[in-house]
């Protein structure tokens, strides 16, 4: 168990620290507490903001990030390690311990020094000696207390993703310590994503919710027919879109931990204050997945609302009893993207969900499903974003260091839902810090819930909270319905799961989800279908 002594101070407005550990992988005591089943540090906010659980699907994110990154640079980090391999390496932030331990696999003569504020990685005994022995864990808060090493210690620092747990005005005393800790001519790499909240517009969401009117005249025996009139399709003053509420919510977490929602735009001006050599890359934003087909029907009754497989047109003659099959390539899987070895991507022909591979000549999403017509030329589809102020000759100056820029192109549509996954389940990760803003939202300023159609009045803390889980409940089945996984997963191969027989009312209730969905979308313009769910950037400097 660690201890700390906190009575001095440093110049650099860092607590001093001496901690003391009880074998290489301790059980820190207290750290951690339950609030509503999920799992959260039990730190004072004020000392450790990080708003996140440490659930395990949030914790799972940590293996996208690093096949995304064995995507597009064909290593672990994104350092031209023109000498060799680093011989000693801090991952700051380390979380599971993952990325070390891709690392140790790729750098057989490197120790490696995981450091971090929770016990969460993964236990060394695990894993194969001859990579345990070189993998420390240690454990402390950077925010509050100095870098438990020597001047001067390591070779290779990695940073990634920790942007949501510091503060804006830590950023200059944290990489004064980076800087301290890393040696002359050692290097620092830093992969930051933005914070989002995935966007849903409402013509996605409505038809998921929205019934058939009934109708609105009554008729009587004697054949006469009075008519009343219809409610209103919406309310006044209807927030933008469904989730407006949980947005709010979400952005008012980080700002009131005073941690930038934007630390690409924010991390460069410090990074390159204590670091030299630096090479900025761009600002990279993935858009939401093309919009899917929709899923099979079981195989039962005929509804009259039936859709054909592969067109936007309703068609009462098609049943779903027997839908058409999709063409999909059976030489890829799944399986293989995250069991690979951790083998280089560039120029290999093994199968990934971050590569672009054809289905067939009509089967991207975006051609094949974006339009009612299937007789116009496809509309080509964005994988990736760049930033919007870089010229096309900035563009085809970005440095190759990083990695080329073939192999953003390469990546596949469906690698997209993984990035939407990622974003929607940080979301999702941070719904008790976003309760608590709602509930002080309740007691001391409910005129901000007023515009998002919040009356609670007369609702006590426990119906307060069942309501809140029900807009997060809405939310997260929104998104599985936007992300479509079941797509991906059959394009790379895999059957599509069979589904249990709907009831009557149950069919004929999915059939009009269905045509609704696919008439609302044929009025949405590019622009609409391509909003970034993700926006990151890798930084990379030198201590000199």
């Amino acid at each position: 168990m660690k201890s700390y002594d906190i009575s001095p101070s440093s110049s650099n407005g860092f607590h001093t620290s001496t901690p003391t550990f009880d074998g290489r992988h301790p059980r820190l005591k207290g750290q951690f507490q339950y609030k509503h089943g999920h799992r959260h540090h039990s730190f004072d906010n004020e000392k450790a903001p990080y708003p996140l659980s440490y659930d395990r699907y949030i914790l799972e994110i940590e293996s996208l990030d690093n096949r995304l990154a064995q995507h597009l640079r064909g290593s672990v980090s994104f350092v031209n390690f023109t000498e060799g391999p680093p011989q000693r390496t801090l991952d700051l932030g380390c979380g599971t311990g993952t990325w070390i331990i891709e690392a140790a696999k790729q750098w057989p003569a490197c120790e490696f020094v995981g450091f971090d504020l929770v016990n969460i990685q993964i236990p060394l005994k695990i894993l194969d000696n001859s990579t345990a022995q070189r993998i420390e864990w240690r454990y402390g808060n950077f925010l509050t207390t100095k870098l438990p090493f020597e001047d001067d210690e390591f070779d290779h620092i990695h940073i990634q993703a920790i942007a949501k747990g510091v503060p804006e005005n830590k950023w200059g005393v944290l990489f004064e310590e980076v800087n301290r800790v890393l040696r002359p001519g050692g290097s620092v790499e830093v992969i930051e994503d933005d914070v989002m909240f995935p966007l849903l517009p409402r013509w996605f969401t409505s038809t998921l919710r929205s019934h058939v009117r009934k109708d609105t005249s009554v008729h009587f025996p004697d054949a006469s027919q009075r008519s009343y009139p219809s409610p209103p399709d919406t309310p006044q003053n209807t927030p933008v879109h469904d989730h407006a509420l949980l947005e709010s919510l979400n952005r008012s977490v980080f700002e009131h931990r005073f941690i930038n929602m934007k630390p690409t735009a924010l991390l460069p001006s410090y990074f390159t204050t204590y670091f030299r050599q630096v090479t900025l890359g761009p600002v990279i934003s993935f858009p939401m997945p093309p919009l899917p087909p929709p899923q099979p029907l079981p195989p039962q009754t005929v509804s009259p609302y039936s859709i054909g497989f592969g067109t936007d047109t309703p068609d009462c003659r098609t049943s779903p009893m027997s839908p058409a099959p999709m063409n999909r390539p059976n030489s890829l899987s799944f399986s293989s993207t995250i069991s690979a070895s951790t083998t280089s991507t560039i120029g290999s022909d093994n199968p990934s969900i971050f590569s672009a591979q054809p289905r067939t000549a009509s089967e991207s999403f975006s051609s094949t499903f974006g339009t009612g017509d299937t007789s116009a030329k496809p509309r080509p589809f964005n994988r990736f974003l760049l930033d919007g102020s870089l010229s096309e000759s900035e563009i085809a100056a970005l440095p190759r260091s990083l990695f080329p820029l073939e192999q953003l192109e390469a990546l596949s549509e469906w690698s997209l839902a993984m990035h939407l996954y990622r974003s929607y389940q940080s979301v999702l990760a941070c719904q008790e810090a976003m309760w608590e803003e709602l509930k002080d939202r309740i007691i001391n300023r409910k005129e901000e819930l007023t515009p998002f159609g919040w009356d609670d009045e007369e609702l006590g803390e426990l119906k307060s909270r069942k309501k809140f889980e029900r807009l997060i409940e809405r939310y997260k089945s929104d998104m599985q319905a936007r992300m479509s996984l079941w797509c991906s997963l059959t394009g790379i191969g895999w059957e599509f799961p069979a589904r249990d027989s709907l009831s009557k009312a149950e069919l004929f209730e999915e059939g009009r989800i269905r045509e609704s969905l696919l008439k609302a979308r044929r009025f949405v313009s590019d622009d609409e279908r391509q909003v970034p769910c993700r926006s990151l950037r890798v930084l990379v400097g030198y201590k000199l």
